[in-house]
């Protein structure tokens, strides 16, 4: 039989909004629907309209509906909806890159394992949700799709994350995704959703109820007296109105259904417990099967559950299909409820004994058919009893099984482990052993406060004097404290009673906290402090002779002693500098094996390398870092290399790469909760969107890095947000907030203060208050601990010949200008050329030098421009125009004569070059083409020979004389 919905009656309104949208993703632009009301409201019957229409149009629909009693099955919601299409696509997504495809295998089971690609770690969950985004991409390739998503506030949590990505950042393509949530049951999504319409990709459908007009269209064979009393008894819920009607009445029996949580009429409930009621026995006994086995449900599933032989089952269902509480799905085999309140309904209904039996009938079902542990696990933590150390071994092997995709899963199941584990003292071992391990699976999934809450829960279960494991514990809930609470306090609180508590101090018990309090003093700021106990650590780990721990002591004190120096002083300088080179050999001579467990020490030695202008370097440590951290049983620290190297991209100008690792970063925000990675791409983000010139995104990345961690000394969220409102010719908000962050604070890193106080020196001459800014100039080379050269010159030339031109010393400013541009140069710091040399073509130009004030500026602008620093080009082309220039704009089309060279390339080379003239890396072009890197670089090899040219570069200049396009050529 052919199962039909209601009728959709009473949403005119939502229709046109409908349609509009399918217009515009059949036009070639990704959009977002959202839909939202309470239980009932016909959430689900919109979706099923619109799903119609856009086959009507020729869209493939994908649908899935995420399920109550599922939402601790990781990606349940994504392989609903997704597993089946991709399946059937799979020739089509080969072209897809292997990582991805990796990616794929560990959400949806259709793909299989693929060789070599194993998932990201938990760290990166963003990955996956990038890749189910190209997933949508390519399957978006031919036509247009939509992706119909209902009742995501039950989403898991794995899928929600990858969700809350999507909304964040669409596929682009015309992939059309619609959600459906019940009013205030999913406060994130929400947000995101609403954040959506504000940027004018989402449109938002908030569904009342129908009016009573409407009630006549919907029920036309029910008088109108009946039908005015079900109206009033329903409230206007198309759900409870059909509900009612089948009912025939209104009637509040003693035994209506109980529906938890929900504010169902009571006679509604009492509407579906004489439907249920009615029911012949077996019938009703395959429905409950059914409700235990899930929804949708598995028939063969249900059968066994309900322990009903195959003929008797098949009669059941077809009862079951007559009365329309199930309906078949589009798969053989499978059927769902009719309505995610009738399955709640009949489990709530069902005897609790009998419920726990079925659940573990199904549990051993799935177990023949070969299901992992955490296919099974869902019905054994229902089933099993306290003491059932079996089930404790399964949930516990689930738990491992999705701990690096579905962190938060893997929490859950802990979680039922420590409430099954028989009481008595054999045992707390193992309930110490449960505890942490869901501590750490709660920081993974971006709980910190449930974590911190569990991990002490942990520290109170051991002894009070200092050991290994309790000083291991303490170790990382300080860092949980500190990083990923926002409030450092607490930590400094814990590590000092751990200290005063250490009765009998062994060198490792007192390196391992001595160093724990100097990084959590530097989260404060507090570099002089940090310094001092990171002496300590390193003498105690020297006395220990662990080298792993002498060398994070090493770095430790290395950064620590750097950014402490506020003094022009040329011994203390190279004694820090030394303490950088012996902390980099320190760990060079480390294995692998050696350093991975103290990873974050060369976390924090590409930033000591990184704060002193050794850019290279500090690349280089940021990516034996990442390889590292991608490695099986890492990956917390993944993304804070990945953004490490971003800061690198942008201090070489490659923006784009740099862009990219600030989106990586918020997403992994957002994915996981990482405050500290989130803030650092914040910060990251406005600096490149301020070099491209767009300030509304400068100021909102900034504003997002000031929500994320506050105005705490260490941040560099205040002159960021300063310069993006001097940008804007907001000198004075930019001065408020200098104010708010301590002007150039102390607690800032080395270079950071020294970026600081650029921007400082710029606010206060914009104000007109010279002297301030004059003070803030001689105090540059103490504030830096006397690193006035390589690559801190040209941020220095820039703050003083500011100063110099706008107190008419042109000439000297033209000279201190050039000398910056010429070390940015050697220290290969594009974008400080570019500011410097616009700076000397302004004082060139106050000297009456137009000539030579025209070469400079127009090598500025040419510069900045090939690097794609629009915002900063235009500072330059402002000058230029006072000279009454009108220079050509690189990025933009001059009507230049089209170059007959790029008629030479073939289709695939034509859109490579497209890509390197955007800036992107051999990487990115391959994501963004589906291809592998070695193929791209083949291509850009080919294209370069073809157009005679020898570096990227030349291609970007190249594309710029042409429109920017190389079909212009043809």
């Amino acid at each position: 039989m052919t199962w039909r919905p209601a009728p959709l009656v009473g949403r005119e309104r939502e229709l046109s909004t409908i349609q509009a949208v399918l217009d515009a993703v059949r036009g070639g632009k990704p959009h977002v629907l959202g839909v939202r009301g309470e239980a009932g409201i016909g959430k689900s019957r919109l979706l099923a309209e619109l799903g119609e229409r856009a086959a009507s149009h020729g869209m493939p629909v994908l649908t899935g509906r995420a399920s109550e009693l599922e939402r601790d099955l990781s990606f349940a919601l994504l392989v609903d909806a997704l597993d089946a299409p991709a399946a059937a696509s799979a020739a089509g997504l080969a072209a897809m890159d292997r990582g991805q495809l990796g990616e794929l295998a560990a959400i949806l089971p259709s793909f299989g394992p693929v060789v070599g690609c194993a998932p990201a770690a938990s760290g990166e969950r963003h990955r996956a949700a990038r890749a189910v985004r190209s997933l949508l991409e390519c399957l978006a390739g031919e036509r247009p799709i939509a992706l119909l998503l209902d009742d995501v506030h039950w989403a898991d949590p794995a899928s929600a994350g990858v969700l809350a990505l999507l909304l964040h950042r669409p596929p682009p393509a015309p992939v059309l995704l619609v959600i459906s949530t019940r009013t205030g049951r999913a406060a994130d999504l929400e947000e995101a959703l609403v954040q959506g319409v504000r940027s004018g990709v989402t449109d938002l459908l908030d569904l009342g109820p129908l009016p009573p007009e409407a009630a006549a269209e919907l029920l036309p064979g029910v008088g109108r007296g009946a039908r005015e009393r079900f109206y009033e008894a329903s409230g206007g819920n198309p759900f409870y109105l059909e509900e009612l009607a089948r009912a025939g009445a209104v009637t509040a029996l003693p035994d209506a259904v109980t529906i938890t949580g929900l504010a169902v009429p009571a006679a509604v409930r009492a509407a579906l417990a004489s439907e249920l009621r009615d029911l012949p026995a077996g019938a009703r006994r395959v429905l409950e099967g059914a409700a235990v086995a899930g929804d949708p449900f598995e028939f063969d599933l249900a059968a066994a559950v309900a322990e009903v032989d195959d003929r008797a089952a098949l009669d059941a269902l077809d009862g079951l299909l007559a009365a329309e509480l199930v309906v078949p799905t589009a798969y053989p085999r499978q059927f769902r409820f009719r309505h995610p309140l009738v399955r709640r309904a009949v489990y709530e209904q069902a005897r609790g004994g009998w419920r726990l039996g079925a659940h573990s009938r199904a549990a051993d079902v799935l177990a023949k058919r070969g299901a992992t542990p955490a296919e099974r696990a869902h019905h054994v933590e229902r089933a099993a009893q306290r003491g059932d150390l079996a089930a404790i071994d399964l949930l516990v092997q689930a738990a491992h099984e999705v701990a690096t995709a579905a962190p938060a899963s893997a929490a859950g199941w802990l979680e039922a482990t420590l409430r099954l584990l028989p009481a008595g003292g054999e045992h707390q071992p193992r309930h110490l052993e449960l505890l942490t391990a869901q501590g750490y699976a709660l920081v993974a999934a971006g709980r910190p406060l449930d974590a911190r809450d569990v991990l002490r829960r942990a520290l109170n279960m051991l002894p009070a004097q200092a050991t290994t494991g309790r000083v291991g514990l303490v170790v990382v809930l300080s860092e949980i404290e500190a990083l990923w609470t926002s409030d450092p306090d607490p930590a400094h609180r814990l590590l000092q009673g751990e200290r005063t508590a250490l009765t009998e101090p062994t060198p490792d018990l007192v390196a391992e906290l001595a160093l724990a309090t100097a990084y959590e003093r530097t989260h404060r700021g507090a570099h002089v402090r940090a310094r001092q106990f990171a002496e300590q650590a390193l003498a105690a780990a020297r006395e220990a002779g662990d080298p792993a721990l002498e060398a994070d002591a090493a770095v430790r004190l290395a950064d620590a002693a750097n950014c402490a120096l506020r003094s022009d002083d040329p011994v203390e300088l190279a004694a820090a500098s030394a303490r950088i080179e012996e902390a980099t050999s320190l760990v060079a001579a480390l294995p692998d094996d050696a350093l991975a467990p103290r990873l974050r020490m060369l976390f924090w030695l590409a930033t000591a390398r990184f704060m002193v202008g050794d850019y290279g370097i500090s690349a280089e440590l940021c990516e034996r870092g990442l390889d590292l951290a991608r490695r099986p049983g890492q990956g917390l620290l993944a993304p804070s290399f990945r953004i490490g190297r971003g800061f690198v991209d942008e201090e070489f100008g490659r923006l784009s790469d740099a862009r990219e690792a600030a989106e990586e970063a918020l997403e992994t925000l957002i994915v996981t909760g990482n405050r500290a990675v989130g803030f650092w791409g914040a910060l990251l983000g406005g600096w490149v969107a301020l070099a491209r010139g767009d300030i509304d995104e400068a100021l909102s990345n900034g504003e997002t890095a000031r929500g994320l961690l506050g105005p705490r000394p260490s941040s560099s969220a205040g002159w960021t947000i300063a310069d993006a409102r001097l940008a804007a010719g907001d000198p004075r908000g930019a001065l408020q907030s200098l104010e708010e962050y301590g002007w150039v604070n102390p607690g800032l890193w080395t270079r950071d203060r020294l970026r600081a106080l650029d921007v400082t020196v710029r606010v206060l001459l914009a104000l007109d208050r010279v002297e301030e800014a004059a003070a803030w100039v001689d105090r540059a080379p103490a504030e830096i601990g006397g690193r006035v050269t390589g690559a801190f010159l040209p941020v220095l030339a820039r703050a003083r010949a500011s100063l110099l031109l706008a107190t008419g010393r042109a000439a000297e400013a033209e000279r201190v200008a050039q000398e910056g541009a010429e070390s940015a140069d050697g220290a290969g710091t594009p974008l400080w050329a570019g500011h410097c040399r616009t700076l000397a073509g302004q004082a060139l130009l106050a000297q009456g030098r137009k000539g030579p004030a025209r070469q400079v500026l127009r090598r500025a602008a040419a510069d900045l421009a090939a690097l794609g620093a629009t915002g900063y080009r235009d500072a330059a082309l402002r000058v230029l125009r006072s000279l009454g220039d009108r220079p050509r704009v690189p990025a933009a089309g001059t009507g230049d004569p089209p170059d007959s060279r790029l008629a030479s390339l073939t289709p695939r080379e034509r859109e490579v070059a497209l890509l390197v003239g955007q800036g992107l890396q051999n990487g990115q072009i391959a994501g963004r083409l589906h291809l592998s890197e070695k193929t791209v670089e083949k291509h850009v090899g080919s294209l370069l020979a073809k157009l005679g040219l020898t570096s990227r570069i030349g291609v970007i200049h190249l594309l710029a004389r042409t429109d920017g396009s190389p079909e212009r050529s043809r």
